[in-house]
């Protein structure tokens, strides 16, 4: 305490104001000002040593010996914002605009791409979120995605089973085509994000080549307000061989325009409330499928489409993080193909959730384990014969089986649909962000057997 009050009066004494000091002697005076010199010698040693402490951090991204990380005391202009990749292949995490789980850091900082799902399009070509919670959800993607060490690419998408009912009209009339054009130009560059993504679900045959000059104006647009950085566009694609809907693309035209496809390769199998909801099966089969319905797999819509392309690491698999129940359900389509089974309907309905987060599982009373792992499928399920439920949904090994596919066959990544249905832990998401997973480039050699 001593010292420190030495220290004080040493203050106190020779940084009095020049006035105060009237009377004192010509040695005092002269104390005064040496004492003044002395600390502007000091204080000027210290910001020159600062400066290069400062430009060391600037230029090495860290720091060196033991030097200490001024960083977060230096204003937003001079710190180390140094984005880092967080893996090799793509994750590409969709956040919905319906959950009520908070977006975290942590879950952002485990993506390559976040993506908002959705914003709506008006019947003029216009963009607007459908609510203020889904407004402030985005909100809340966009700040934490922009405050995480990784250079993580935010991105909207527009469609869906709710909002793709405008796309026809809009796009094959050029005024209309024009104003939603420019209003995805505007919505990017106001909001300072990297990219959109477009899911025109059920799109027909006859759309093919409206939505190819709408993509194309678009990436002309996007490419003219581009400073620096690429804006991105991704395209939902649909699984072929089910209703032709794959018809309403054509992947050459599309190439040169779109950097990425998620491509949907999930329900195949869902408690639909029509005929298809029997039989009940895995939601994305990696392999297999019951008779009619081989093509009702992950590798064999991946086929289709890098065989098509050839270039597989453009494309993306999906890994649904919800869980699926069927009611009503009796025994097997066939002998030793359990994770296939027949579904009683009721008014030509399936009975059952088809899209439950984890948290629903949870408040629904539902339990995950003991589950039985199908390995010709690589999915999980389990089937109870007394309530006649079948409850499918992915697991740490299922998630395994899809990123090892995706880095044997060269494709480009994953996407999620959804993260905001993981469970509290991010059980899901930790398992795709593995090591093994990430540490693995983009080739782009053709693994299919593609024929002629």
């Amino acid at each position: 305490m001593s010292s420190e009050r030495n220290k004080d009066s040493y203050i106190e004494v020779y940084f009095r104001p020049l006035e105060s000091r009237e009377g004192e002697s010509w040695h005092g005076k002269w104390k005064y000002g040496t004492a003044i010199a002395i600390f502007c010698v000091i204080a000027t040693v210290n910001v020159l040593s600062l400066a290069r402490s400062n430009h060391s951090l600037e230029t090495t991204g860290k720091n060196t010996g033991d030097a200490v990380d001024l960083s977060q005391n230096l204003p937003l202009s001079k710190r180390d914002l140094t984005k880092h990749t967080p893996c090799g292949k793509r994750i590409v995490g969709y956040y919905t605009e319906f959950e009520s789980i908070d977006i975290t850091k942590n879950q952002v900082s485990k993506l390559t791409h976040a993506v908002f799902a959705y914003v709506e399009m008006t019947w003029e070509g216009k963009l607007r979120f459908k609510t203020d919670k889904a407004k402030q959800r985005f909100l809340s993607l966009k700040f934490k995605s922009k405050s995480v060490k990784t250079d993580v690419k935010v991105m909207i998408s527009i469609g869906g089973y709710e909002n793709s009912q405008h796309f026809s009209p809009v796009t094959e009339d050029s005024e209309k085509r024009k104003q939603f054009i420019n209003s995805i130009a505007e919505f990017l560059k106001e909001h300072q994000i990297q990219g959109v993504d477009f899911y025109w679900k059920n799109i027909e045959e006859k759309d093919k080549w409206n939505y190819i000059t709408f993509i194309r104006e678009l990436r002309e647009k996007l490419n003219e307000e581009s400073k620096g950085e690429k804006y991105l566009i991704s395209l939902t694609i649909p699984p072929p061989g089910i209703a032709n809907w794959e018809m309403g693309y054509d992947l050459e035209e599309s190439l040169e325009d779109v950097d990425f496809f998620n491509v949907f390769s999930m329900d195949y199998y869902g408690p639909w409330e029509n005929q298809w909801g029997n039989p009940a099966g895995p939601t994305s089969p990696l392999y297999s499928g019951p008779e009619g319905k081989t093509q009702f797999n992950v590798d064999s819509t991946m086929k289709y489409y890098i065989c098509k392309s050839k270039q597989p690491n453009r494309f993306n698999i999906v890994i649904p993080f919800y869980a699926r129940i069927w009611k009503n359900v009796d025994g097997p389509l066939e002998t030793g193909k359990e994770v296939f089974r027949n579904v009683e309907l009721k008014n030509n309905k399936a009975v059952g959730f088809p899209y439950m987060s984890r948290w629903t599982v949870a408040d629904k009373g539902y339990n995950l384990t003991p589950a039985t792992f199908d390995e010709e499928t690589k999915t999980s399920y389990i089937y109870n014969s007394k309530k006649r439920t079948f409850l499918t949904f992915e697991c740490e090994k299922s998630i395994t089986a899809k990123t090892e596919y995706v880095n044997k066959m060269n494709l480009g990544g994953v996407w999620i649909w959804a993260v905001d249905m993981d469970d509290d832990k991010n059980s899901l998401l930790n398992a795709i962000a593995s090591k093994e997973y990430c540490k693995s480039g983009a080739g782009n050699m053709i693994k299919y057997e593609c024929g002629n």
